[in-house]
């Protein structure tokens, strides 16, 4: 492993001021869940790192209005945790899902978006959540909507002089449900074969606004569009369900490697597409009560 000399930030202002004057030859450290092994593997190169594990700004939750808050620096485990994510049970359940408990406990929100893994777990939920980030540098803040900050495998928005400060969202208004679902090779310490959330309002008998994101099924995490323009403004029925599974799978455009086959994650992800509407179906007008 290369030699790499710390940073040792007393502040953000501080953090941000380093980040500033090193650019590219300097990264952040939170979790390094992701990091160390990116460098370990020579994958990335880095003459400085700088801990930001200790910044309790990067660590702030708010709930004001409807909107949510999470610093990018709260770990898996914290966020899984969370009393103000209790309805939304489809974030805290993808960040349980992330590898080990000592992997949740080390490894934070904000390394995990920064990584930009098509499969990293946190994505779907946070997309079908419609959430945004709130991006800090020196002398200033920009915010950039999740689905146009990842940019492909690895690739984000985010600037060499720049970290996530927040991960900021709306609950959705009225009655609604927010659902995930992880498919791995195995139950624990398994990266994703397809990972899928679904956020979902009704009205009237029928659905209101359906949010459908998808990871490890594209070369990004995913919105599912056309799943979405679909199930707008229609009744639950089986014939929509199926319907909208076999959308879900033409949309995905994923890779075969050790853990699955192309095939396998388009049919899967489409059953679980299938799946997750027709729960959601039954909690919000009882579709499928006697």
């Amino acid at each position: 492993m290369r030699e790499f000399e710390p940073l040792m930030p007393e502040n953000l202002e501080e953090c941000l001021g380093m980040l500033a004057r090193h650019g590219k030859d300097a990264r952040v450290l939170a979790g390094g869940t992701d990091l160390f092994v990116l460098v370990k593997a020579r994958m990335m190169t880095p003459r400085f790192i700088i801990p930001i594990g200790h910044i309790n700004r990067l660590r702030a939750t708010s709930h004001e209005y409807g909107t949510v808050t999470l610093g990018a620096g709260l770990t898996h485990s914290e966020i899984a945790q969370l009393d103000i994510l209790k309805d939304i049970p489809c974030l805290r359940e993808a960040a349980r899902s992330v590898g080990s408990p000592q992997v949740r406990n080390a490894g934070t929100a904000g390394g995990n978006l920064a990584n930009a893994s098509p499969a990293a777990d946190l994505y779907p939920a946070l997309l079908a959540l419609d959430a945004r980030l709130e991006i800090l540098r020196q002398g200033g803040k920009r915010t950039v909507g999740l689905d146009e900050f990842v940019r492909g495998p690895g690739m984000t928005a985010l600037m060499p002089e720049e970290i996530i400060g927040s991960i900021v969202f709306s609950k959705p208004e009225g009655p609604f449900i927010a659902k995930h679902e992880k498919v791995g090779l195995r139950n624990a310490l398994a990266v994703s074969v397809t990972s899928t959330a679904v956020v979902a309002s009704a009205a009237d008998g029928k659905f209101q606004d359906v949010r459908v994101a998808c990871g490890a099924v594209a070369p990004t995490p995913i919105r599912m569009r056309k799943v979405e323009r679909l199930l707008k403004g229609e009744a639950p029925s089986e014939e929509l369900f199926e319907e909208a599974g076999a959308l879900a799978s033409s949309e995905c455009d994923p890779i075969t490697d050790i853990r699955a086959t192309k095939q396998y994650r388009c049919r899967v992800t489409g059953v679980v597409v299938s799946r997750l509407l027709r729960q959601a179906a039954g909690d919000l007008l009882g579709y499928g009560d006697a």
